[in-house]
């Protein structure tokens, strides 16, 4: 019975202590994101690129109003992705977190336009289409 107890003291003492020790100083560091609560600027549709996909990845752009696609690295893994489109159009240099790439659909005719990156050996798709509403 008594050796029972000493276990239960001896618990409680490393409980204690653990509790105790308060958060440590990486903790304290504010959570390294991009994101922003601002809005994009006038004529600029934001794609954010985290966790390994495309946000929003279908986009329905009205050129004449929203003619430039930005996307935006906000992964937090240590991932590279580049952007390009299925046949060619436009291509990203390789984008780190933090580094965003603008394409300006203007340029081109009313379409969809299919583009993708891949992580790893998987195809992450995504699409703007900029044909007028039907």
């Amino acid at each position: 019975m008594r050796i029972r107890w000493l276990l239960v003291a001896a618990v409680f003492a490393l409980v204690a202590t653990a509790c105790a020790s308060g958060p440590s100083s990486e903790n304290l560091r504010p959570p390294t994101t991009t994101t922003t609560t601002e809005p994009p600027p006038e004529g600029v549709v934001i794609v954010s690129i985290n966790n390994g996909a495309f946000r929003p990845s279908n986009l329905d752009v009205d050129i004449d109003e929203t003619p430039i696609v930005r996307w935006v690295h906000e992964d937090t893994a240590d991932r590279e992705y580049v952007v390009e489109a299925r046949n060619g159009e436009f291509q990203s240099p390789p984008l780190n977190t933090g580094d965003t790439f603008e394409f300006d659909f203007s340029t081109l005719e009313p379409a969809i336009y299919r583009y993708f990156s891949f992580l790893g050996l998987t195809r992450v798709p995504g699409t703007v289409d900029t044909r007028p509403e039907q």
